[in-house]
């Protein structure tokens, strides 16, 4: 279960891509990353939790595969301005099943006390491609249409994590499970790809998926993405 802090309320927050100026999280916005295996989704969800939870704020987390606790284990032992009193700031669950994902998304979370600022999905769909059909896809809308509620109501910054749902090609075309349904719910989409130089380029998407601007090249590496502090920029209490 997700434990509660004893902060009683949120505090107001976006996270900056400070070269287009475009905010990729924030307070009241639900954010979609998807891409590709090992193009860096877990690993981005990790350096936002952690940026966040330094800088004193509430983070929890739902990981349906675990990577996300064990890379943010591997990021604190690489980085000296980083310790396990972070962690703190930091709780989560695991749920590893498609139907009990749903049924605690679509409960709205009351165990989520007031005074957490995001909360991290790790990922929506592993569970759901597994399961995947009419029904699945039902549960999906209404657990999206709970997360929505949630950031609106409770004022909460909602983060989540998608798988792709073809191949890579040459040409780099692919899409995210539940393409219609997962960009409907969201405010801000996020693709992530792995170039034939080991980087990743993150893009903005709009909900056709027409790409609307491209960050700086990011390469993983002990702390994350070891350029992450000069990519994004965290501002709080605006």
């Amino acid at each position: 279960m997700l434990e509660g802090r004893s902060i009683s309320t949120t505090n107001c927050f976006k996270l900056i891509a400070i070269d287009s100026g475009r905010t990729a999280v924030q307070t009241n916005r639900i954010t979609h990353v998807y891409g590709p295996p090992k193009s860096g989704k877990t690993t981005l969800s990790a350096n936002i939790a952690l940026l966040l939870a330094q800088a004193g704020l509430q983070v929890a987390i739902i990981s349906t595969e675990r990577p996300i606790e064990i890379r943010m284990d591997s990021i604190i032992q690489s980085d000296d301005s980083l310790s396990d009193a972070f962690l703190e700031n930091i709780f989560s669950t695991e749920e590893y099943s498609f139907k009990g994902l749903c049924q605690l998304l679509a409960s709205g979370l009351d165990q989520i006390e007031s005074s957490v600022d995001l909360l991290i999905i790790d990922s929506l769909t592993a569970t759901y491609r597994q399961v995947a059909n009419a029904r699945s896809l039902t549960l999906l809308r209404k657990a999206l249409a709970a997360l929505q509620a949630m950031a609106f109501r409770k004022q909460k910054a909602i983060l989540f994590t998608n798988q792709v749902s073809s191949r890579m090609d040459g040409l780099n075309t692919f899409r995210p499970v539940a393409s219609a349904t997962v960009r409907n719910y969201s405010d801000v989409t996020l693709r992530l790809v792995k170039k034939s130089n080991g980087q990743t380029e993150l893009s903005f998407e709009d909900v056709n998926g027409i790409e609307e601007a491209v960050l700086p090249p990011l390469t993983i590496g002990a702390k994350g993405f070891e350029e992450f502090n000069s990519v994004f920029e965290l501002v709080t209490n605006y």
